[in-house]
Order: structure tokens, then C-alpha cells, then sequence
């Protein structure tokens, strides 16, 4: 990338997270491989014609989600160079379009899956046979995901049995104690916002799972010393948190539909069912309030992302 292009993107993401840079490069570094080009405006020109730009955006096959995030790209551009205002005025039009047709599929999607998507209860049931059947690594994850609406990345686990091991924020905790277990969560998506997580774990099913993973594994030792980490890579190297997707996928539950053909589920999906739980309930609000909580959003994000009501 030559010092011009460095520029035009760095005016963009100077004063912005590390997460949102990541974030903007990515799209910035798309923008300029579909439309050929080192820079997007060059000498205070554009270095292709805006009609030919946003056409291009429209035309590739990139998802709605990602062409909107182009779209986004472009007018942030034109907000620092104050001589492309007529052309900002049109991306922003062409991105206002995009986002109704992401809100046009997501209520075709929720349509759907308040038709595929199985009962709360129905995965209340599953987890109580998960319990019972011995698979207690797949009721450890569950049971968190259900009961604490929390994220893949909050899964980056270590088991351990005092406090005194937690001192090491690169890693979420289980800690247990005589009659609980503290669910300890240092690495999760919006911790700058929210910080430091410590959920007591009250369930003796819980920690009896917990202690039964603990020497179905021999970890007793690894508990007592260092930590017992739930996710290894095939070295036996803790998995990246930001990568833990492909190992969570193998442990969450799977239901069968009326045919006999899998429901796929993920921890989206198992909190899509819980919002639907809650909003069929009186005491909506206090119910989202605690969901909000747990998960580290806000009630906005909810609605719009994990309520499938139609």
C-alpha cells in the first residue's frame, strides 16, 4: 500500500478501536480490488466515476452485509474530503436502500425460523438428557450458553480451583469452589464496554458436570496447578478465543425435526430461542434487562439481531 493510500484510509481509522481498524481495512482493501484502484480519490478527484462505483458495489458478489459495509466505506471517505458532498448524498442513498433489503431478509429468515426452531423448553429437556447420558463436556457449554446468553469467544476456558489462578486475563475462568462455581469472563466481544464479568454459578448439576469432565480427562492435576484449558488445538496449544467457532459447533446439542432431519443449531440460533421465550412471557423487559446483562449488549442489538418475533 503506497503513502497516499495509507493516508486516505489512516484519516478514516486514526482515532478508531483496533477491532473497528481491523474492520475498515478489510472493507477498504475490497473497495479498492473490485474498482481496480491504489486510491479511491486521487489529486481531489475520483479515480473512477461515482455511477461506475457504486454499479460495481451493486454488481459483485459480495453479501448485502458486505456491500453495505462498501457503501459505508465510501461516504466515511467523502465526510473527509468536504469537495465529494453530492456524492456522499448519493452512496448514503444506495447504503439506506441496502440496509432495507437486509431488514426485508432478516424478517423472511425469523419467518422461517419461528417455523424450524425448537420450543425453550424443548432444549431445557435436551440439556437435562445431555446431563444424563454422561456428555458432560456438551452440558458444560450448553448450560452456559442457555443460561448466560454468552457468545463463542466467551467459551475460551479454564477450569481451576481457586482464584488465585485467574490472574491471567488472556483466558474466562470456571473456578470451583465447595458449593458454586464462578464463571469468570475476561475475554469476551464487548468487554471494553461492559469489563469484567463474575457469574456465580449456583447449580450443584453444573458442578457436578464440571467435576465430572475434570476426571473423565484425568485433569485433576492440570486443575490444581496451571488450569485445566477446555479447547486445545491438535498440539494440545490453546485454540485462539477468536477462533474457537469450529470446536464449539461439535459440542452444542442437536435436536431432530418432526421428519427425523437435524435442526443445526449454534449459540445465535440457542439465543434466538431464548428471546422468543422471553417475549412470550409477561415480564418481558426485566427478562431482556438480564439477557442484556449477561451478554454484554444492549436492548437495541437484541431486538433488531435476536428476536425472531415477526
Amino acid at each position: 500500500m503506497d503513502e497516499l493510500n495509507s493516508i486516505e484510509l489512516n484519516n478514516i481509522i486514526a482515532d478508531k478501536k483496533p477491532t473497528t481498524q481491523q474492520a475498515y481495512k478489510r472493507d477498504y482493501k475490497r473497495l479498492r480490488l473490485l474498482l481496480d484502484v491504489d486510491t479511491i480519490i486521487n489529486n481531489n478527484k475520483l479515480t473512477k466515476p461515482i455511477t461506475a462505483i457504486i454499479k460495481a458495489i451493486k454488481n459483485s458478489e459480495f453479501s448485502k452485509n458486505t456491500q453495505k459495509g462498501l457503501f459505508n466505506m465510501l461516504v466515511m471517505i467523502f465526510q473527509k474530503n468536504p469537495n465529494f458532498k453530492s456524492q456522499q448524498v448519493k452512496v448514503e442513498s444506495e447504503r439506506e436502500k441496502m440496509q432495507n433489503k437486509i431488514g426485508i431478509e432478516r424478517i423472511d429468515k425469523n419467518k422461517e425460523l419461528l417455523e424450524t426452531l425448537p420450543a425453550q423448553k424443548t432444549i431445557d429437556k435436551e440439556l437435562n438428557e445431555l446431563y444424563k447420558n454422561n456428555e458432560y463436556l456438551k452440558y458444560i457449554i450448553n448450560y452456559l450458553i442457555i443460561t448466560y446468553n454468552v457468545r463463542n469467544k466467551d467459551l475460551c476456558l479454564k477450569i481451576v480451583s481457586s482464584m488465585k489462578q485467574t490472574k491471567d486475563t488472556e483466558f474466562n475462568y470456571l473456578v470451583i469452589t465447595e458449593k458454586y462455581v464462578s464463571f469468570i469472563r475476561n475475554v469476551y466481544k464487548t468487554v471494553k464496554t461492559h469489563g469484567k464479568k463474575d457469574n456465580r454459578v449456583q447449580s450443584k448439576k453444573f458442578r457436578n458436570a464440571l467435576l465430572n469432565y475434570i476426571n473423565e480427562v484425568e485433569g485433576e492435576d492440570d486443575v490444581k496447578e496451571d488450569g485445566l484449558i477446555i479447547f486445545k488445538d491438535s498440539k494440545g496449544d490453546p485454540v485462539n478465543c477468536n477462533n474457537l467457532g469450529y470446536k464449539i459447533k461439535k459440542v452444542i446439542m442437536t435436536l431432530k425435526d418432526d421428519n427425523g432431519n437435524d435442526i443445526n443449531l449454534n449459540e445465535t440460533k440457542l439465543n434466538k430461542i431464548k428471546v422468543k421465550e422471553i417475549n412470550d412471557k409477561p415480564n418481558t423487559i426485566k427478562g431482556l434487562e438480564k439477557m442484556k446483562k449477561n451478554r454484554g449488549t444492549n436492548l437495541n442489538t437484541i431486538a433488531e439481531y435476536y428476536s425472531i418475533d415477526i
